[in-house]
């Protein structure tokens, strides 16, 4: 028999294989976004992650990712045509930095009939209601504001990255799904509009970094985040 300790094994084995996008050696849109240079030229240095305990929501996100993209294949065009020619997961090119490599993405979704780009991501209940207030207006909390920039600077990036490539897109929503939800109100949107000079400012800072780097600016001379997700768990 099998014992009860190495089925929890087995089951820890499934969930922690190494997905594509936990593969990714070089930055991505989801990187370089980041307003934390430190971070940023960490990962463009090569430096490995490193396990992280807690890991369980990350995963949740990666599943929910991929049910969504198989639910796409057969969705009913007639009840949702802004999914018809809908671009899943495919890779774009967002540029190339002169020694290190071409930079490359997957936007999650992209609506090609209505040049709109939509990014999943999975949040919690407490932490959607910061966020929701966030962009309401009604609050400052500083750790929801520094996840909205993120997620906010990587939409746009994608979106440059696209419409480079000659697929338009106006605008964009990160769609936000409760991992602890029961209902409907645990799904909620933000759209807002495509912002080129922004995006390019995201590029601009990219190269600036790795520029920088090339030049001999060793990692802690990089600014910290005092926000930053990593900094206060990950590197804790």
């Amino acid at each position: 028999m099998i014992t009860d300790s190495r089925i929890k094994e087995l089951a820890l084995g499934l969930f922690k294989q190494e997905s594509a996008r936990d593969k990714q050696v070089k930055v991505g849109a989801s990187d370089f976004s980041d307003p934390c240079e430190y971070h940023l030229a960490k990962k463009l240095k090569g430096f490995p992650g490193g396990e992280f305990k807690y890991w369980m929501g990350a995963k949740i996100g990666t599943a929910t990712h991929e049910f969504l993209e198989k639910r796409i294949e057969s969705v009913d065009l007639e009840a949702y045509p802004e999914f018809a020619g809908a671009l899943v997961e495919e890779t774009i090119v967002l540029g190339e930095l002169d020694g290190y490599g071409v930079i490359k993405s997957k936007p999650d979704l992209v609506l090609v009939q209505g040049n709109h780009l939509v990014d999943w991501k999975t949040s919690k209940r407490d932490k959607s209601k910061k966020l929701q207030a966030v962009v309401h207006g009604l609050s400052e909390d500083a750790d929801s504001m520094y996840s909205l920039k993120k997620y906010y600077a990587q939409a746009q990036i994608y979106a440059w990255g696209l419409n480079k490539a000659g697929t338009k897109i106006d605008a964009c929503s990160l769609v936000f799904i409760n991992r602890d939800g029961t209902y409907d109100p645990d799904v909620w949107t933000y759209t807002f509009d495509y912002d080129e000079e922004f995006a390019l400012k995201m590029w601009a800072r990219l190269v600036r970094v790795w520029a920088e780097i090339v030049g001999g600016k060793v990692l802690d001379e990089f600014p910290r985040e005092k926000n930053c997700f990593n900094c206060k768990v990950l590197d804790a």
